[in-house]
């Protein structure tokens, strides 16, 4: 067995070594969790996962198809596997998560690692922000994506209690301990109102930009402009009518999200609007789906794309003029 660097549980922030953490904290748990990887468990952190249960991480080498193909058969025999690779990766498989997972509805759950703009200087392949556009239409799948790492363990189990495919959108860097709120519980299906300052627009977002969305509401209160931010960590199912109840108190929404404009969070909102007959006015703060995103420093990205709190504040006052 390779020998890498463990990190200190109580001292990295990056969630990519807290899943490794809980993952294998679950298998201490739980005999029948497995890991299944794609030849990058130093960089995913699933090399925790493999330190303290070497017997219980299949690898597979660079073979993402085989990777889920052979968790499906594991959760036939009785096992809650998780495969792990970068979720730009999750592209190689989707004939295999459609269906040898979705289709058969298997107990199998899918990490998607190193999500969105947030891989470090991984590359311009390997980074992910039009993917949801293909998993939040495959019937059966949940897919989460947390916020910090508190969030993130909660998202884990939840996903390792409940029978059926799940994909666990998850980002390398570093994210705050809980950005939610003390005591806060996570619930397949829901989201949260994680701030309040009014009801003159509204920010929803969710994964890693529940803390830039935070900020902005806080700096637009100061300007005297009061929103109130909903986070959706639970994008699969996805939560209507904490959706409907913010569009019927405030005069704009703005979605944020860690992926393109298109496809994912945005598009959910505003077909949820649609439905509904809601005429509140909606923007999107995202990358661009025609662009193939650049590789660089998470601050340059999120300048790069106008993903920051000043550009989120800014957006919500456009709209609002």
């Amino acid at each position: 067995m390779a020998q890498f660097h463990i990190p200190d549980r109580n001292k990295t922030r990056e969630m990519r070594y807290q899943m490794g953490w809980k993952l294998a904290d679950m298998a201490a748990q739980n005999p029948d969790i497995r890991v299944v990887d794609a030849d990058l468990r130093s960089s995913t952190g699933i090399h925790i996962f493999e330190h303290f249960h070497p017997e219980k991480l299949v690898k597979v080498g660079i073979a993402e198809q085989n990777m889920v193909a052979i968790a499906a058969g594991m959760s036939q025999e009785g096992l809650v596997p998780f495969t792990c690779t970068f979720d730009a990766f999750s592209r190689r498989c989707m004939d295999q998560i459609y269906v040898s997972v979705a289709y058969s509805d298997l107990n199998v759950k899918m990490i998607g690692a190193y999500a969105g703009l947030f891989t470090g200087k991984a590359g311009a392949t390997h980074q992910s922000d039009k993917e949801l556009g293909f998993l939040l239409r495959v019937p059966n799948l949940t897919v989460l994506e947390p916020s910090c790492n508190e969030e993130m363990r909660q998202v884990f189990q939840a996903a390792a209690d409940t029978p059926g495919p799940f994909y666990l959108r998850v980002v390398r860097c570093n994210v705050a301990e809980n950005e939610v709120f003390p005591g806060y519980e996570f619930r397949i299906g829901k989201g949260v109102t994680v701030a309040e300052y009014g009801t003159d627009a509204g920010i929803v977002c969710s994964g890693y930009m529940l803390a830039p969305a935070k900020l902005a509401a806080a700096k637009l209160a100061k300007q005297g402009i009061r929103v109130r931010v909903d986070h959706h960590p639970s994008l699969k199912p996805f939560d209507r009518e904490l959706l409907y109840d913010l569009a019927g108190k405030v005069g704009a929404i703005v979605t944020c999200e860690n992926h393109c404009t298109s496809g994912g969070l945005f598009s959910l909102v505003a077909e949820a609007l649609v439905r509904r007959g809601c005429a509140v006015p909606v923007a999107p703060v995202g990358t661009d789906p025609e662009d193939f995103i650049h590789t660089g420093h998470v601050n340059d990205l999120m300048a790069h794309y106008q993903m920051t709190s000043d550009d989120i504040a800014d957006r919500v006052k456009q709209l609002l003029k």
